[in-house]
């Protein structure tokens, strides 16, 4: 399979990067910007495309590694100037599905192809994507092959169906995009605390990371801690009052959200005096 990249950004790069290293084929990049073509070229050692019909012509499977309000005008241009008939098309959004393409009437196989995982650099985020889980959606006749490739870079991957991609997504953005802003926050109340932004960063770097590790190989339930666990209403009735009305509408959100996990934890325990205390802040 010769795999094209329409786009050069940080998807594309590492994507095509990581395939190179596994021995799979890349016949190159379009973009827009010739210069980010030629840069991502040059780092997978592949060719530049002058046109999406030359890079069509090229390859047996075309990765639209695109921004999401892009992919429907990429793909519909890329369908007016070429041939797809037995082509695979795929592009990386977690949140749209396959049926992006289904306007066309040519006859091809369509597919949803997203990696959980920070893409965060065009050229340096390939050193760990091997950690990257792959989700795949879209026709069935290939999804195999699909998974083959992904096999071949010793990286695990699942097929999702259509309906469920929003869903999908949300659950990525909530253990991805979420977590920096959550990290974020307690940055922001420690500088209040008379913290440089730098030493709040290295201070909430091992309780970040450790209880980030530790989730992922224990699940939440059994490494939750904390106030709400405990059943501590006191402290969380401080932490209330200490928070400007912003702030304190988030730590709610989620303090109701960590109880539900807390009585998983805990299931003989008496959560009743912090549900009445979370409540009572809602009603407020």
């Amino acid at each position: 399979m010769k795999i094209g990249f329409i786009g050069a950004g940080r998807v594309g790069c590492t994507l095509a990067k990581t395939f190179r290293i596994h021995g799979i084929e890349v016949t190159g990049f379009y973009s827009r910007n010739e210069n980010h073509a030629r840069e991502a070229a040059e780092f997978t050692d592949t060719f530049v495309f002058n046109s999406l019909e030359q890079i069509s012509l090229n390859s047996d499977a075309l990765f639209l590694t695109v921004s999401d309000n892009e992919i429907v005008p990429v793909f519909q241009e890329l369908s007016k100037v070429s041939d797809l008939t037995g082509k695979i098309i795929c592009h990386t959004s977690g949140a749209m599905s396959s049926e992006a393409f289904l306007s066309s009437e040519q006859v091809f196989y369509c597919y949803s192809i997203h990696p959980m995982y920070a893409v965060s650099s065009r050229f340096e985020s390939y050193k760990n994507f091997q950690n990257a889980f792959i989700t795949i959606e879209g026709s069935k006749e290939h999804l195999t092959d699909m998974q083959g490739l992904f096999d071949t870079c010793n990286m695990k991957s699942a097929v999702i169906t259509a309906d469920m991609k929003p869903i999908y997504h949300a659950a990525s953005v909530f253990s991805s995009n979420y977590v920096c802003a959550l990290f974020a926050e307690s940055t922001e109340l420690l500088t209040r605390c008379g913290f440089t932004e730098e030493e709040a960063r290295y201070a909430l770097s091992g309780l970040f990371l450790g209880n980030a590790r530790d989730t992922a190989e224990k699940g939440a339930v059994s490494q939750l801690t904390g106030p709400i666990e405990r059943g501590d209403t006191a402290t969380v009735e401080k932490h209330l009052v200490s928070l400007d009305k912003e702030d304190r509408e988030l730590y709610l959100a989620l303090a109701r959200r960590t109880l539900k996990a807390a009585k998983a934890k805990n299931i003989t325990r008496d959560y009743s005096a912090m549900e009445n205390l979370l409540q009572e802040e809602k009603e407020i």
